[in-house]
């Protein structure tokens, strides 16, 4: 429009020149934005009346009007409004959960139908196995019975070829056994003594016969044969334990390079694998006894201590001069003695040792077990495959039905090994014991050395120096001792008799010159207990 004062039109191109055309201009914006805030205010007090509610309880569910009668709000309609949007919104969540239960339930049917497909292979499957065990099952106490003779009869195939080859083995070992007894000259010799009585004497030697010395006879034993005999008995004995395959309780060492003679080891320190110097010489890795040379050495492996086997003098001396020498052998002695006496206890003669002084005679236990085989027996294997095997139920027999014979016990096979239990059970109960065998030698043998300062005469001997009485007078009394010289040639004995028989007499004084011109028997003075020149060596045929 045009303005009254300037008659100009007002637009957005052409400038306002004066007030009332800018008022003017302004009308229309300011009705515009009047309408909008009424719209607005009105629609604030539609959502306060919807949300808060009217102060009048009654009207509730009344239209609100202005203050002009205008209607204002329609609370039924919103409430209606309100009310089909929650519901719409429940629909869509129930949709949603249908579709979801729909899509498990498509899940669950595909799952039932795998499983009853599964179940439907499971039920072929089992009916098929059922089948095979009707067919497996058919017959099957026969079968059975049939398949079980035959692992019968194999298993007592095996052992019947294992008791043949551990029968074979059982001849073997004695053939080599007996055959070394017999190289090493191991053999028996009876002996008449002047009593007339017989006496049996074990030899060894190929060569010069070596008497093994009975444990009880050792004073009276010559040192160089002595020492000869008990390295040759411990060579064979080292020897048949070898063929038997046994391990002795005590280990035995025979002579070798810078070891020249045999010695023997207690049962706690045998078998340790230590190089042991020969007993009285230098160690190897010792150049000197010196105590500079001692005191480099700053460890010193204890070695174990060997008994000796072998003497350089008569026993009775040898306990005089050298006590520790003395006791060193006879403990190698009674060493090798419990080894004889335990190997013919495992090889079958377990009840012939229950004295110490059965353990003695090493020689003829020896000789007994190795040449007269005491032990051995001839058994028959029978073939079990020859006898009715379904007769009667299968049941392994023990091991040992009669008693042990040579050559069946041994360290070197599985078959009737020595160390399991029931051959353990078998051989137990020896009350015999090294320490014991020791202490009754020394006992005995020190009973005997104080026992040889007395003289024993018999009856022929007695007769003897009645008759050279008659011939030669014996001065009798200390008075006419005392007034003889020690050079007349005489000898003294003071002796009593009763009713004619001989009574023990002291010690008769004679010089050494006239003792090696008497002969035996002869001089009627003295006879010692134990003198191996007593026996008068007749051969007799064994």
């Amino acid at each position: 429009m045009e303005c009254d004062i300037c008659g100009k039109a007002g637009n957005l191109t052409n400038p306002l020149h004066c007030i009332t055309c800018a008022r003017s201009y302004l009308e229309q914006p300011r009705i515009d934005l009047a309408r909008t805030l009424i719209d607005k205010d009105g629609v604030e007090r539609h959502v306060t009346a919807v949300i808060q509610g009217s102060e009048d309880k009654s009207s509730q569910h009344v239209s609100l009007t202005d203050s002009k009668g205008g209607l204002l709000v329609d609370r039924q309609e919103c409430t209606n409004h309100l009310n089909w949007q929650r519901t719409k919104a429940e629909t869509a969540e129930v949709q949603e959960r249908l579709q979801l239960i729909s899509e498990q339930a498509d899940r669950l049917r595909a799952q039932m139908e795998a499983t009853r497909k599964q179940l439907e292979a499971q039920r072929a499957a089992n009916a098929q196995r059922k089948s095979d065990l009707s067919s497996a099952t058919y017959g099957i106490d026969s079968r059975r019975a049939n398949e079980l003779e035959k692992v019968q009869q194999h298993v007592k195939r095996i052992d019947y070829k294992s008791d043949k080859m551990h029968h074979d083995t059982m001849e073997l070992r004695m053939q080599l056994c007996t055959t070394a007894a017999k190289l090493a000259g191991l053999k028996t010799t009876r002996r008449r003594n002047k009593d007339g009585s017989i006496k049996e004497v074990v030899n060894i030697g190929p060569g010069s016969r070596l008497r093994i010395w009975d444990l009880k006879d050792l004073n009276d034993a010559p040192p160089d044969q002595l020492s000869a005999s008990l390295g040759a008995v411990a060579q064979l004995l080292v020897r048949v334990a070898a063929y038997m395959g046994v391990r002795l309780t005590s280990e035995i060492t025979l002579p070798h390079n810078d070891y020249p003679q045999p010695t023997i080891f207690s049962p706690a320190s045998s078998y340790q694998g230590k190089r042991v110097p020969f007993p009285g010489s230098t160690p190897s890795h010792s150049s000197s006894n010196s105590p500079e040379a001692s005191r480099t050495i700053e460890h010193r492996v204890h070695l174990p201590k060997p008994r000796t086997l072998f003497v350089d003098r008569p026993l009775g001396h040898l306990s005089a001069e050298d006590p520790p020498a003395y006791s060193s052998f006879i403990e190698g002695v009674s060493l090798l003695a419990y080894n004889v006496a335990w190997l013919c206890r495992v090889q079958g003669m377990k009840d012939n040792f229950k004295q110490w002084e059965d353990i003695c005679p090493m020689g003829r236990s020896l000789h007994r077990l190795l040449i007269s085989q005491e032990t051995y027996f001839t058994q028959r294997l029978e073939n079990p495959l020859d006898k009715d095997m379904t007769a009667k139920s299968f049941s392994r027999l023990p091991l040992r039905k009669t008693p042990v014979g040579f050559g069946q016990l041994s360290h070197a096979t599985s078959h009737s090994y020595l160390n399991i239990a029931e051959n353990a059970q078998y051989l137990s109960g020896w009350s015999i014991s090294p320490t014991k065998i020791v202490d009754e030698l020394k006992a005995y043998l020190l009973a005997e050395q104080q026992a040889q300062e007395w003289d024993v005469l018999n009856q022929k001997e007695w007769e003897d120096m009645e008759n050279l009485i008659a011939e030669d007078p014996i001065i009798v009394g200390e008075k006419r001792r005392e007034n003889a010289g020690p050079g007349d040639g005489r000898s003294y004995l003071t002796s009593t008799t009763t009713n004619g028989n001989t009574s023990p007499s002291q010690k008769a004084d004679a010089s050494e010159g006239e003792q090696s011109e008497r002969k035996r028997g002869t001089s009627g003075w003295t006879k010692l207990k134990s003198r191996p020149d007593d026996l008068v060596k007749r051969s007799i045929p064994e």
